[in-house]
Order: C-alpha cells, then structure tokens, then sequence
C-alpha cells in the first residue's frame, strides 16, 4: 500500500496572512473561553515543465474568537490565520501513479497531520503574546 518512493517531503510552510483584535483590557479574573475553527485544503500542483515535480499544497484557515463565559455573544478578540505548506515529490513521480494515491484519504491526512501543528504552534503563540493562557487548544488534528 505505502510506496516510500512517492512519498513527499515538506519543503516550504509559511504564514500567508494574520489579523487579530483584541478588546480585553486584561484577561486575569475573567474566565475567557476560546473558540477555534479551523479549515484545511489540499491540492495537486502539476509541473509547468517535464523536469518539474509534482506538488501537493495544504491551506490551513484558522479562525479564532475569545468571549467571556457569561457574555457569550460577544465577541473580546478575534483572529484569523492563512498559512500553506507545499509539499513535493521526488523525480520521476507520474500522473498515472501519483493519482489514485493522493485521491485516498489517508494520503491527504498524511498531509494535513503534518502542516496542521505547524499552523497550529503559530496560532497559540499569536494567542499568548495577546494574553491569552493557551492550554486546552489543541496542537494537532
């Protein structure tokens, strides 16, 4: 099932875009929940050139908002994250071969288990240089 020779290596990962606002004059004696949502893509890259190599990109939208526990319905911060990580494979990779592999849902998972905490790291740091305690988001998917 598993073909080491098809296997991608994460290349590149960076943060595509992060916006944040925070209203919380100061988050100590406030019990603050956090709420993160977050939404994963994964595409196929096809070479331009016949020496280039297959790519798979995986898009990772987070959105995050912060409420007080009695006031629900009012959003305190809110923050948004884009970030993408490529992914290629190794020379040689055909179409033909490459295809029904990437189709299966266990390869995208392969994928997306590997950008997600990356994603995910930058997120909370963003979250505790805004003074927020962290702790219960996850790290991984």
């Amino acid at each position: 099932m598993d073909n080491p020779s098809l296997r991608p290596r994460l290349m590149t990962f960076r943060v595509i875009e992060f916006n944040s606002r925070n209203a919380l004059p100061r988050t100590e004696r406030m019990e603050v929940m956090f709420s993160m949502t977050p939404t994963i893509e994964i595409g196929l890259g096809v070479p331009s050139t016949p020496e280039g190599n297959f790519e798979a990109i995986v898009s990772i939208r987070m959105d995050g908002k912060a409420v007080v526990k009695e006031t629900p319905d009012q959003s305190l911060a809110d923050l948004s994250a884009q970030y993408e990580a490529r992914f290629t494979y190794p020379p040689g990779t055909t179409e033909t071969e490459l295809l029904p592999r990437f189709e299966q849902e266990q390869h995208q998972y392969v994928l997306a288990a590997q950008a997600f905490p990356l994603a995910a790291s930058h997120f909370r740091r963003e979250l505790m240089s805004m003074g927020f305690q962290v702790q219960g988001l996850p790290l991984g998917l």
